[in-house]
């Protein structure tokens, strides 16, 4: 069970993509936006994702980076080692995303699609770590000395014998417990070393090389819908819950696997990631944000832990609940009186005024009675982070000596998601 190098084939999301490569992988739905162009006289397609697709023809992978993580040629130029790290950590980074959204209402798993199941994956992997492979614990019983004599079964299947005028009977019969595979078992070997084997260049695997030697149950792949209905029977007649769930993540895991065509395309792909980028800042911010000084974001490489940002939702209309504010990273500082209200911006360019984060600066710069606020807008970037003013209201538009700046802070995408996945 040998990992194979495969070609690799990079686009980035929101950037157009290639005709042939929409053709050879088979994208289609959510995987593009599209528009028609009279000149071209043909179709141009915007990758709409974030992930990875494995096609069945030849085994080669169309990577789809975030917008503004990396240049392409750049990633082009890599050696092969380091793009598979980078892809790692791209599909890391959407598994964390995956396991935060799970405590929260917002629903991030539905926009994660594909042939893999990274929560039923990790599940499965949790219960290995803990029990191992399950075992049906079953009793047989042997005729000789033991611990664990059954009265029972000897008196049932041994001699009787009067010995010097007392009752003897020989030989004990003693209960032992014997640990018995079955489809649960053969299901988790094949969980473990089809995900080695078919995405252990791309995705963080839990390394389990004393079930190399089993392999990948090909009956299993042939087979798929019958195992599943297998597994829904067994499950009916188990009553501990732990066991219930590893079954319920198998059944998971199974559905997603292609078991009907090699020549059909294997997918991770995230829809929305701007969600990921959310969650990515918002630890960036908590960990290495400093100040604004000299109307610069300043970020520190050491850990600084100075502030505790978070996404708020605040309504504001007194005749309806439903209208609120939500801004991505609020913090308040009651002892300065200083506000920093943030928001991320999962963008490839922002040219316009945002209204919302001035609605957000008069409103809870009120309601906070803040003596300083400072606004910025956070966008992915390949290069060195750096800060530029993007908006500055003109002073016939405010009263008194207000000033309302609202940065652009183009934050560096390696740095957050680095920091994001440790």
């Amino acid at each position: 069970m040998v990992m194979q190098q495969q070609k690799i084939d990079i686009i980035q999301d929101g950037e157009e993509i290639p005709q042939n490569l929409v053709t050879k992988y088979g994208l289609s739905g959510r995987d593009f936006t599209y528009f028609y162009s009279d000149k071209k006289e043909k179709n141009v397609y915007y990758s709409n994702f974030v992930g990875l697709i494995r096609s069945g023809q030849d085994d080669s992978i169309l990577f789809s980076m975030p917008k503004h993580y990396m240049n392409k040629d750049k990633f082009l130029n890599l050696d092969l080692t380091h793009q598979y790290q980078i892809i790692k950590s791209i599909t890391k980074s959407i598994n964390k995303a995956i396991d935060i959204s799970q405590f929260t209402r917002y629903k991030h798993n539905t926009d994660v699609v594909g042939t893999f199941s990274f929560e039923s994956y990790h599940q499965i992997c949790n219960y290995y770590q803990t029990y191992g492979l399950y075992r049906n614990l079953g009793n047989y019983y042997k005729k000789g000395s033991g611990r664990h004599i059954s009265w029972k079964k000897t008196i049932s299947l041994s001699n009787e014998y009067f010995i010097d005028g007392k009752l003897m009977i020989i030989p004990f019969v003693t209960k032992k417990k014997l640990k018995l595979t079955n489809i649960i078992t053969d299901c988790m070997i094949f969980v473990l070393n089809y995900t080695q084997a078919m995405y252990g260049n791309f995705i963080e695997v839990y390394p389990a090389p004393e079930l190399i030697e089993y392999g990948i149950n090909p009956k299993i792949l042939e087979n798929v819908d019958g195992i599943i209905e297998q597994l829904f029977q067994i499950k009916t007649r188990i009553f501990k819950d732990k066991e219930k769930q590893l079954i319920d993540n198998l059944i998971i895991f199974l559905k997603r696997v292609n078991s009907k065509s090699k020549k059909v395309s294997q997918a991770i792909k995230d829809y929305n990631y701007e969600h990921v980028w959310e969650k990515a800042v918002e630890e960036y911010l908590n960990i290495h944000f400093d100040d604004v000084k000299d109307e610069q974001l300043i970020f520190s490489k050491k850990v600084l832990n100075k502030y505790h940002f978070k996404k708020i939702s605040s309504n504001y209309d007194k005749n309806n609940e439903k209208r609120r504010l939500e801004p991505d990273h609020y913090y308040f500082n009651k002892k300065s009186k200083s506000l920093y209200i943030f928001d991320s911006k999962y963008y490839i360019k922002i040219d316009d005024l945002n209204h919302k984060q001035l609605v957000y600066h008069f409103l809870f710069g009120n309601k906070e009675q803040a003596k300083k606020i400072y606004d910025a807008l956070i966008v992915p970037y390949e290069g060195p982070t750096m800060t530029e003013v993007h908006v500055n209201i003109l002073s016939e538009f405010l009263k008194d000596n207000q000033k309302v700046k609202i940065y652009l802070c183009k934050l560096n995408s390696n740095s957050v998601i680095k920091e994001f996945i440790k």
